[in-house]
């Protein structure tokens, strides 16, 4: 069974018009630490990807591969001026803060260019 815990965060109403819910941090973060990104790894343009399309807005591009995310992951909205990167190393997929951030602040990275795209997203 997928479940997540991490205290340090929470999920509310984002700032970015029209996102929905997002997520903040409930403690301050020091650039660098790390929100691990937990999920199921599916293939890129597989009948996985095709029969998860609802999901297509949270999925996040790992090479030829995707990660739909079942957690905090999936709350992380884009900003073309993000605190947070998408960092992918031998132990797993995570975000990381790129600089300090405030208890409360809503974490936000950018989107590949593919989903910006897709969704009309703008990248400025």
């Amino acid at each position: 069974m997928l479940d997540e815990h991490d205290d340090r965060f929470y999920v509310g109403t984002s700032a970015f018009p029209g996102a929905g819910d997002g997520l903040f941090s409930r403690v301050p973060l020091r650039a660098g630490d790390r929100l691990t990104v937990i999920g199921v790894t599916i293939r890129a343009d597989s009948v996985a990807d095709r029969c998860t399309r609802y999901a297509d807005e949270h999925k996040y591009r790992v090479g030829d591969t995707l990660v739909i995310p079942v957690g905090f992951g999936a709350m992380v909205n884009h900003s073309a001026v993000p605190n947070m990167a998408k960092v992918v190393d031998a132990s797993g997929l995570y975000l990381e803060a790129l600089r300090d951030i405030d208890a409360n602040e809503e974490l936000s990275f950018a989107y590949d260019p593919r989903a910006l795209d897709r969704f009309g997203l703008t990248r400025a």
